[in-house]
């Protein structure tokens, strides 16, 4: 079952490639369209039958198209799509069966989540009123609603076909996702592949990647699904610390892999406190010995690639250093620089609507170092005050009080781990409200409010991952 996925997981780049979805250089190939116009259609069948296959395309797009947009329905995602009609088809079903306990099951995350939505939806208006691109407006409210996933996954959990399938399709994406970037990474260091070819434009605007030259020919590739890489590397060091299983290594190492080539400091601050929020004191010696070789398998991968690139010229050492200098001197690399650039234009709008926020689609302009000109940029890159920008601070004290029910009702180290991980990311990334992030969250809560369940029921037998 691994190797049909993992088939599709590269059927879906290539087809993506000679028939594109509608791109800033190409209109949509209407191929693409009426693939994922029928991929719609068997979902919506399956889905009308309560046919948990119907699900399945659902968290098959999802896992197997990570962050890219590899199909679209006149201009709309078909993720979009089959959110709009897997939610709508999900609470149509349990309003016509009577079957109104799904929110009253643990009425505070429906508290939490209304208040969010509701919020969102306000900040959205707020957004139009103020003038924004009803565009980024649709594109900064859709992902909130990914947050229905946790009504959906709280009932999928219990059925076993679906979780026998969903794990398969997350190892065919994790190794997947190496290889597409290990070619892609050979592609352009060996020369075949150039900036600015038809495979840059597919990569950046279907794929959502980005590819940024380091030197020595080693090129640095960001893919949008990358947000998840520090999530699913504490999940799998979990997993070996319970189950020592060489399967768990061959993820690690392909993760590891990835995460070198993205490069993403943020993400490097955030494995290590994640790492340390899986310590336990009767495990200490696996947790060392499972840490340990998850940061020599990120810096041994790192170099082995950067020498090869290079051709046996450099280890890409000074990289790291540049990197972590950076920091405390924004001024020597482009990303730090723009970062710091956009600071007090984003407080100026922070203080100008300190309580309600902007809205949604808000905008900043500013210089840019890497273009060398003004440009006006939906991307903060400051998570938390991107959220009081355009929430205010009313829809980040819902995100807080949202996050904190979290930490307090959870109970397992892996999902602590990964939302302290997120938390971090969130500084500098929009980790939290992106699409994966939610969906992560989703993921996460529905977890607990089941292991809760487990609990309640059997409260002598231990939890299990």
């Amino acid at each position: 079952m691994t190797a049909v996925f993992f088939l599709t997981y590269f059927a879906l780049r290539v087809f993506s490639y000679f028939f594109s979805p509608d791109t800033p250089l190409y209109a949509a190939n209407p191929v693409n369209s009426l693939v994922a116009g029928l991929i719609l259609v068997i979902a919506v069948y399956f889905l009308i039958k309560k046919d948990v296959r119907g699900w399945l395309i659902v968290a098959g797009e999802i896992i197997l198209g990570g962050g890219g947009g590899y199909l679209a329905i006149q201009g709309i995602s078909l993720r979009t799509c089959l959110l709009i009609v897997s939610l709508t088809i999900f609470f149509i079903q349990k309003i016509k069966d009577k079957r109104y306990e799904i929110l009253k099951e643990n009425r505070i995350i429906s508290y939490l989540l209304s208040l969010i939505l509701i919020w969102v939806l306000f900040s959205s208006l707020s957004g139009l009123y103020y003038g924004h691109n009803l565009k980024l407006v649709f594109s900064d409210f859709i992902p909130y609603l990914f947050l229905l996933y946790y009504f959906t996954l709280r009932e999928l959990w219990k059925n076993e076909k679906f979780k026998q399938v969903v794990l398969p399709m997350l190892i065919a994406a994790v190794l997947g996702n190496a290889i597409f970037i290990l070619i892609t990474f050979a592609g352009f260091s060996s020369g075949l592949l150039t900036l600015q070819d038809s495979y840059y434009h597919w990569f950046r605007d279907v794929a959502g990647g980005k590819i940024t030259d380091l030197g020595f020919n080693f090129y640095r590739l960001i893919l949008n699904e990358h947000l998840l890489l520090v999530p699913l590397l504490l999940f799998f060091v979990n997993k070996c610390l319970k189950e020592r299983v060489w399967l768990c290594w061959l993820l690690l190492l392909a993760l590891t892999i990835t995460l070198s080539v993205n490069f993403t400091r943020i993400y490097f601050v955030a494995l290590f406190v994640g790492l340390l929020f899986l310590f336990t004191r009767l495990n200490w010696k696996k947790w060392l010995l499972y840490s340990a070789g998850t940061l020599v398998l990120l810096f041994g991968s790192f170099t082995a690639l950067h020498l090869t690139a290079s051709r046996g010229q450099n280890l890409g050492w000074e990289l790291w250093g540049f990197r972590i200098q950076s920091v405390v001197s924004p001024q020597i690399e482009d990303s730090s620089l723009s970062r710091m650039l956009l600071l007090p234009k984003i407080l100026e709008k922070i203080k100008n609507h300190p309580i309600l926020g902007e809205g949604l689609g808000a905008t900043v302009t500013v210089y840019s170092p890497v273009l060398k000109q003004i440009v006006t940029t939906p991307h903060f890159d400051w998570g938390y005050l991107e959220i009081m920008a355009e929430l205010g601070l009313v829809g980040l004290a819902f995100w807080l009080a949202f996050v904190i029910y979290i930490l307090k009702e959870n109970k397992e180290k892996f999902i602590l781990a990964s939302l302290v991980a997120l938390l971090v990311i969130n500084l500098t990334s929009p980790a939290l409200f992106h699409v994966l992030g939610i969906i992560w969250l989703a993921f996460a809560l529905s977890k607990i409010t089941l292991n809760c369940a487990s609990a309640v029921q059997s409260p002598s037998r231990p939890r299990i991952l």
